[in-house]
Protein backbone atom coordinates (compact mmCIF):
# COMPACT_ATOMS: atom_id res chain seq x y z
CA UNK A 1 0.00 0.00 0.00
CA UNK A 2 2.87 2.35 0.73
CA UNK A 3 3.80 2.25 -2.95
CA UNK A 4 0.65 4.23 -3.78
CA UNK A 5 1.94 7.11 -1.66
CA UNK A 6 5.06 7.41 -3.81
CA UNK A 7 3.40 9.59 -6.50
CA UNK A 8 2.11 11.98 -3.84
CA UNK A 9 5.54 12.19 -2.21
CA UNK A 10 7.18 12.76 -5.62
CA UNK A 11 4.73 15.55 -6.51
CA UNK A 12 5.28 17.29 -3.17
CA UNK A 13 9.05 17.01 -3.54
CA UNK A 14 8.94 18.52 -7.06
CA UNK A 15 6.73 21.40 -5.86
CA UNK A 16 9.13 22.21 -3.03
CA UNK A 17 12.29 21.82 -5.15
CA UNK A 18 10.97 24.04 -7.95
CA UNK A 19 9.93 26.71 -5.46
CA UNK A 20 6.25 26.55 -6.35
CA UNK A 21 5.53 25.72 -2.68
CA UNK A 22 7.68 27.25 0.02
CA UNK A 23 8.86 24.81 2.71
CA UNK A 24 7.43 26.60 5.70
CA UNK A 25 6.00 25.15 8.90
CA UNK A 26 2.45 25.80 7.72
CA UNK A 27 2.99 24.24 4.31
CA UNK A 28 4.86 21.29 5.85
CA UNK A 29 1.98 20.60 8.24
CA UNK A 30 -0.50 20.80 5.33
CA UNK A 31 1.54 18.48 3.10
CA UNK A 32 2.13 15.92 5.85
CA UNK A 33 -1.48 16.15 7.08
CA UNK A 34 -2.89 15.60 3.59
CA UNK A 35 -0.50 12.67 3.14
CA UNK A 36 -1.58 11.11 6.43
CA UNK A 37 -5.23 11.56 5.47
CA UNK A 38 -4.68 9.90 2.10
CA UNK A 39 -2.77 7.07 3.77
CA UNK A 40 -5.59 6.47 6.28
CA UNK A 41 -8.16 6.45 3.47
CA UNK A 42 -6.05 4.07 1.43
CA UNK A 43 -5.53 1.77 4.41
CA UNK A 44 -9.27 1.67 5.19
CA UNK A 45 -10.20 0.97 1.60
CA UNK A 46 -7.49 -1.66 1.26
CA UNK A 47 -8.38 -3.43 4.50
CA UNK A 48 -12.14 -3.68 3.96
CA UNK A 49 -13.19 -3.04 0.36
CA UNK A 50 -10.33 -3.88 -1.99
CA UNK A 51 -8.11 -6.19 0.05
CA UNK A 52 -4.65 -6.82 -1.33
CA UNK A 53 -2.03 -9.30 -0.16
CA UNK A 54 0.70 -7.14 1.36
CA UNK A 55 2.72 -10.18 2.48
CA UNK A 56 3.54 -11.18 -1.12
CA UNK A 57 2.61 -14.77 -0.23
CA UNK A 58 0.06 -15.34 -3.00
CA UNK A 59 1.06 -18.70 -4.48
CA UNK A 60 0.15 -20.73 -7.56
CA UNK A 61 -0.74 -24.30 -6.58
CA UNK A 62 -2.15 -27.43 -8.19
CA UNK A 63 -3.59 -30.73 -6.94
CA UNK A 64 -1.32 -33.72 -7.30
CA UNK A 65 -1.46 -37.49 -7.32
CA UNK A 66 0.87 -39.69 -5.26
CA UNK A 67 2.06 -42.52 -7.49
CA UNK A 68 2.48 -45.92 -5.76
CA UNK A 69 3.14 -46.59 -2.06
CA UNK A 70 6.07 -44.91 -0.33
CA UNK A 71 7.47 -48.12 1.18
CA UNK A 72 7.24 -51.80 0.32
CA UNK A 73 7.96 -52.08 -3.40
CA UNK A 74 11.21 -51.92 -5.32
CA UNK A 75 11.52 -49.61 -8.30
CA UNK A 76 12.62 -51.51 -11.41
CA UNK A 77 13.19 -48.75 -13.98
CA UNK A 78 12.43 -45.02 -14.23
CA UNK A 79 11.35 -43.67 -17.63
CA UNK A 80 11.01 -39.92 -16.94
CA UNK A 81 13.32 -37.01 -16.24
CA UNK A 82 13.22 -33.91 -14.07
CA UNK A 83 10.21 -31.58 -14.54
CA UNK A 84 8.92 -33.58 -17.50
CA UNK A 85 5.40 -32.98 -18.81
CA UNK A 86 3.50 -36.21 -19.44
CA UNK A 87 0.22 -37.24 -21.04
CA UNK A 88 -2.40 -39.49 -19.54
CA UNK A 89 -1.27 -43.12 -19.82
CA UNK A 90 2.45 -42.37 -20.25
CA UNK A 91 4.72 -44.85 -18.46
CA UNK A 92 6.53 -43.16 -15.58
CA UNK A 93 8.30 -46.05 -13.84
CA UNK A 94 7.89 -49.77 -13.18
CA UNK A 95 8.07 -51.87 -10.02
CA UNK A 96 9.66 -55.28 -9.63
CA UNK A 97 7.16 -58.13 -9.81
CA UNK A 98 9.07 -61.31 -8.92
CA UNK A 99 6.85 -62.01 -5.93
CA UNK A 100 3.67 -61.47 -7.91
CA UNK A 101 4.82 -63.66 -10.79
CA UNK A 102 5.83 -66.44 -8.39
CA UNK A 103 2.47 -66.17 -6.69
CA UNK A 104 0.65 -66.43 -10.01
CA UNK A 105 2.74 -69.47 -11.00
CA UNK A 106 1.91 -71.17 -7.69
CA UNK A 107 -1.79 -70.43 -8.08
CA UNK A 108 -1.78 -71.82 -11.63
CA UNK A 109 -0.15 -75.02 -10.33
CA UNK A 110 -2.83 -75.31 -7.63
CA UNK A 111 -5.53 -74.82 -10.23
CA UNK A 112 -4.11 -77.57 -12.47
CA UNK A 113 -3.85 -79.92 -9.48
CA UNK A 114 -7.50 -79.30 -8.62
CA UNK A 115 -8.54 -79.88 -12.23
CA UNK A 116 -6.56 -83.16 -12.27
CA UNK A 117 -8.28 -84.22 -9.05
CA UNK A 118 -11.68 -83.50 -10.59
CA UNK A 119 -10.76 -85.55 -13.64
CA UNK A 120 -9.66 -88.50 -11.48
CA UNK A 121 -12.82 -88.32 -9.38
CA UNK A 122 -14.95 -88.16 -12.53
CA UNK A 123 -13.36 -91.37 -13.84
CA UNK A 124 -13.85 -93.02 -10.44
CA UNK A 125 -17.52 -92.05 -10.43
CA UNK A 126 -18.04 -93.47 -13.92
CA UNK A 127 -16.43 -96.80 -12.93
CA UNK A 128 -18.48 -96.96 -9.74
CA UNK A 129 -21.70 -96.25 -11.69
CA UNK A 130 -20.89 -99.13 -14.07
CA UNK A 131 -20.17 -101.43 -11.13
CA UNK A 132 -23.44 -100.39 -9.48
CA UNK A 133 -25.38 -101.12 -12.67
CA UNK A 134 -23.86 -104.63 -12.86
CA UNK A 135 -24.63 -105.35 -9.23
CA UNK A 136 -28.17 -104.08 -9.67
CA UNK A 137 -28.71 -106.46 -12.65
CA UNK A 138 -27.54 -109.39 -10.57
CA UNK A 139 -30.41 -108.71 -8.19
CA UNK A 140 -30.44 -111.16 -5.30
CA UNK A 141 -27.09 -112.60 -6.37
CA UNK A 142 -25.32 -109.44 -5.05
CA UNK A 143 -25.23 -108.08 -1.55
CA UNK A 144 -27.17 -104.91 -0.71
CA UNK A 145 -24.28 -103.71 1.43
CA UNK A 146 -22.00 -103.67 -1.61
CA UNK A 147 -24.44 -101.53 -3.57
CA UNK A 148 -24.79 -99.14 -0.59
CA UNK A 149 -21.02 -98.78 -0.32
CA UNK A 150 -20.74 -97.91 -4.00
CA UNK A 151 -23.59 -95.37 -3.77
CA UNK A 152 -21.89 -93.77 -0.76
CA UNK A 153 -18.58 -93.62 -2.62
CA UNK A 154 -20.25 -91.97 -5.64
CA UNK A 155 -21.91 -89.33 -3.45
CA UNK A 156 -18.63 -88.72 -1.61
CA UNK A 157 -16.78 -88.22 -4.88
CA UNK A 158 -19.53 -85.83 -6.09
CA UNK A 159 -18.99 -83.79 -2.94
CA UNK A 160 -15.24 -83.81 -3.52
CA UNK A 161 -15.78 -82.56 -7.09
CA UNK A 162 -17.99 -79.74 -5.80
CA UNK A 163 -15.32 -78.82 -3.25
CA UNK A 164 -12.62 -78.89 -5.94
CA UNK A 165 -14.72 -76.64 -8.20
CA UNK A 166 -15.14 -74.19 -5.31
CA UNK A 167 -11.39 -74.31 -4.77
CA UNK A 168 -10.81 -73.54 -8.46
CA UNK A 169 -13.11 -70.51 -8.23
CA UNK A 170 -11.17 -69.29 -5.21
CA UNK A 171 -7.87 -69.81 -7.01
CA UNK A 172 -9.15 -67.94 -10.11
CA UNK A 173 -10.16 -65.02 -7.89
CA UNK A 174 -6.67 -65.00 -6.38
CA UNK A 175 -5.14 -65.17 -9.86
CA UNK A 176 -7.27 -62.19 -10.95
CA UNK A 177 -6.13 -60.23 -7.90
CA UNK A 178 -2.50 -61.14 -8.54
CA UNK A 179 -2.84 -60.17 -12.21
CA UNK A 180 -4.33 -56.82 -11.18
CA UNK A 181 -1.41 -56.26 -8.84
CA UNK A 182 1.00 -57.29 -11.60
CA UNK A 183 -0.55 -54.72 -13.94
CA UNK A 184 -0.05 -52.06 -11.28
CA UNK A 185 3.68 -52.62 -11.44
CA UNK A 186 3.55 -50.25 -14.40
CA UNK A 187 2.99 -46.81 -12.89
CA UNK A 188 1.35 -44.64 -15.55
CA UNK A 189 0.14 -41.05 -15.52
CA UNK A 190 -3.54 -40.90 -14.49
CA UNK A 191 -3.94 -37.51 -16.18
CA UNK A 192 -2.05 -34.87 -18.15
CA UNK A 193 0.39 -33.17 -15.83
CA UNK A 194 3.91 -32.29 -14.87
CA UNK A 195 6.47 -33.99 -12.66
CA UNK A 196 8.88 -32.19 -10.38
CA UNK A 197 12.35 -33.40 -9.40
CA UNK A 198 12.91 -37.10 -10.17
CA UNK A 199 14.14 -38.17 -6.73
CA UNK A 200 14.06 -41.96 -7.20
CA UNK A 201 16.35 -44.27 -9.18
CA UNK A 202 16.36 -47.89 -10.26
CA UNK A 203 16.52 -50.30 -7.34
CA UNK A 204 15.22 -48.05 -4.55
CA UNK A 205 12.81 -49.61 -2.07
CA UNK A 206 11.68 -46.32 -0.53
CA UNK A 207 10.16 -43.41 -2.42
CA UNK A 208 7.56 -42.47 -4.99
CA UNK A 209 6.72 -39.54 -7.25
CA UNK A 210 4.13 -36.78 -7.37
CA UNK A 211 2.32 -35.78 -10.55
CA UNK A 212 0.81 -32.28 -10.60
CA UNK A 213 -2.42 -31.70 -12.52
CA UNK A 214 -1.51 -28.59 -14.50
CA UNK A 215 -5.06 -28.32 -15.87
CA UNK A 216 -6.38 -27.45 -12.41
CA UNK A 217 -4.01 -24.73 -11.25
CA UNK A 218 -5.33 -22.30 -8.67
CA UNK A 219 -4.05 -19.39 -6.62
CA UNK A 220 -4.11 -19.24 -2.83
CA UNK A 221 -4.06 -15.71 -1.43
CA UNK A 222 -4.00 -14.41 2.14
CA UNK A 223 -6.56 -11.91 3.39
CA UNK A 224 -7.01 -10.27 6.79
CA UNK A 225 -9.80 -11.54 9.04
CA UNK A 226 -11.36 -8.06 8.95
CA UNK A 227 -12.11 -8.63 5.26
CA UNK A 228 -13.78 -12.02 5.74
CA UNK A 229 -17.41 -10.85 5.65
CA UNK A 230 -16.81 -8.88 2.47
CA UNK A 231 -15.58 -11.86 0.43
CA UNK A 232 -18.01 -13.91 -1.66
CA UNK A 233 -17.65 -16.62 -4.25
CA UNK A 234 -17.35 -15.28 -7.79
CA UNK A 235 -15.85 -11.88 -6.96
CA UNK A 236 -13.35 -10.40 -9.41
CA UNK A 237 -9.68 -10.83 -8.52
CA UNK A 238 -6.29 -10.06 -10.02
CA UNK A 239 -2.82 -11.30 -9.18
CA UNK A 240 0.74 -11.29 -10.42
CA UNK A 241 3.67 -13.66 -9.92
CA UNK A 242 7.36 -12.90 -9.99
CA UNK A 243 7.82 -15.34 -12.86
CA UNK A 244 6.00 -12.82 -15.12
CA UNK A 245 6.98 -9.42 -13.68
CA UNK A 246 4.83 -6.52 -14.77
CA UNK A 247 1.99 -8.78 -16.03
CA UNK A 248 -1.41 -9.10 -14.37
CA UNK A 249 -3.63 -12.19 -14.46
CA UNK A 250 -7.33 -12.24 -13.72
CA UNK A 251 -9.52 -14.75 -11.93
CA UNK A 252 -12.53 -15.26 -9.68
CA UNK A 253 -12.87 -16.14 -6.01
CA UNK A 254 -13.54 -19.87 -5.79
CA UNK A 255 -13.93 -20.24 -2.02
CA UNK A 256 -12.73 -19.05 1.35
CA UNK A 257 -10.58 -21.34 3.49
CA UNK A 258 -12.71 -21.99 6.55
CA UNK A 259 -10.55 -24.32 8.63
CA UNK A 260 -6.92 -23.25 9.00
CA UNK A 261 -4.15 -24.98 10.90
CA UNK A 262 -4.87 -22.81 13.94
CA UNK A 263 -8.40 -24.28 14.05
CA UNK A 264 -7.26 -27.88 14.45
CA UNK A 265 -8.04 -29.70 17.67
CA UNK A 266 -5.77 -32.51 18.82
CA UNK A 267 -7.31 -35.98 18.77
CA UNK A 268 -5.12 -36.94 21.72
CA UNK A 269 -6.86 -36.86 25.07
CA UNK A 270 -5.86 -34.00 27.34
CA UNK A 271 -6.27 -30.25 27.70
CA UNK A 272 -4.26 -27.75 25.72
CA UNK A 273 -1.85 -25.59 27.64
CA UNK A 274 -2.90 -21.96 27.88
CA UNK A 275 0.66 -20.89 27.05
CA UNK A 276 0.54 -22.99 23.88
CA UNK A 277 -2.84 -21.57 22.88
CA UNK A 278 -1.67 -17.98 23.39
CA UNK A 279 1.64 -18.60 21.65
CA UNK A 280 -0.02 -20.08 18.58
CA UNK A 281 -2.67 -17.39 18.21
CA UNK A 282 -1.24 -14.15 19.61
CA UNK A 283 -0.47 -12.86 16.10
CA UNK A 284 -3.00 -11.86 13.47
CA UNK A 285 -3.02 -14.89 11.17
CA UNK A 286 -5.86 -14.02 8.81
CA UNK A 287 -6.99 -16.71 6.39
CA UNK A 288 -6.62 -17.62 2.75
CA UNK A 289 -8.92 -17.68 -0.26
CA UNK A 290 -8.73 -19.77 -3.42
CA UNK A 291 -8.76 -17.94 -6.76
CA UNK A 292 -9.57 -19.91 -9.89
CA UNK A 293 -8.22 -18.68 -13.22
CA UNK A 294 -7.72 -19.72 -16.80
CA UNK A 295 -4.13 -19.72 -17.93
CA UNK A 296 -3.73 -17.39 -20.93
CA UNK A 297 -2.71 -19.03 -24.19
CA UNK A 298 1.04 -19.20 -24.58
CA UNK A 299 1.70 -18.89 -20.84
CA UNK A 300 2.92 -21.55 -18.44
CA UNK A 301 2.56 -20.08 -14.96
CA UNK A 302 4.88 -22.24 -12.83
CA UNK A 303 3.47 -24.08 -9.86
CA UNK A 304 4.83 -22.61 -6.64
CA UNK A 305 5.35 -19.13 -8.11
CA UNK A 306 4.62 -16.35 -5.59
CA UNK A 307 3.40 -12.80 -5.90
CA UNK A 308 0.50 -10.69 -4.72
CA UNK A 309 -3.19 -10.29 -5.52
CA UNK A 310 -6.30 -8.30 -4.70
CA UNK A 311 -10.06 -8.91 -4.62
CA UNK A 312 -12.99 -6.63 -5.34
CA UNK A 313 -14.85 -7.19 -2.07
CA UNK A 314 -18.36 -6.05 -1.13
CA UNK A 315 -18.70 -2.34 -0.42
CA UNK A 316 -21.19 -0.37 1.73
CA UNK A 317 -22.48 1.46 -1.34
CA UNK A 318 -22.06 0.97 -5.10
CA UNK A 319 -20.68 4.51 -5.36
CA UNK A 320 -17.56 3.30 -3.54
CA UNK A 321 -16.71 0.99 -6.43
CA UNK A 322 -13.96 3.38 -7.54
CA UNK A 323 -11.93 2.25 -4.52
CA UNK A 324 -11.06 -0.92 -6.41
CA UNK A 325 -8.45 1.33 -8.00
CA UNK A 326 -6.48 1.09 -4.76
CA UNK A 327 -6.19 -2.70 -4.79
CA UNK A 328 -5.51 -2.76 -8.53
CA UNK A 329 -2.87 -0.06 -8.27
CA UNK A 330 -1.20 -1.78 -5.31
CA UNK A 331 -0.83 -5.06 -7.16
CA UNK A 332 0.37 -3.36 -10.34
CA UNK A 333 3.03 -1.41 -8.49
CA UNK A 334 4.15 -4.63 -6.84
CA UNK A 335 4.26 -6.29 -10.26
CA UNK A 336 6.54 -3.53 -11.55
CA UNK A 337 8.73 -3.86 -8.45
CA UNK A 338 9.21 -7.54 -9.34
CA UNK A 339 11.78 -6.38 -11.90
CA UNK A 340 13.84 -4.86 -9.08
CA UNK A 341 13.54 -8.02 -6.95
CA UNK A 342 15.95 -9.76 -9.29
CA UNK A 343 18.71 -7.23 -8.56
Amino acid sequence: MKEIMLPYILICWILVKTGIVKWTLRNAVCIVGIGVGIAVMLFTAHRFWSPADLTDSTTVKAPHAVLSPLIGQEVDQVYVDHNQRVKKGDLIYTLRSEDTESQMAGLEAQKKAAEAEILALTHQIRNDQKTLERLTKLGDFSQESQRDDIRTRIETNDAKIAAANAQILSIEAQIATAAWQNERREVRAPFDGQLSITNIVDGTRVGNMHLYNTNKKFVEMRIADQTYRGIEVGQFAEFYVNAYPGEIFRGRVHSVTTGTGEARVSVMNGSQRVRQHVGNNMNNHGRTIVIEFEEPQGYNIPIGATGSGWVSANKPHPMLGFMDIIGAATVRLKAYKAYLSAL
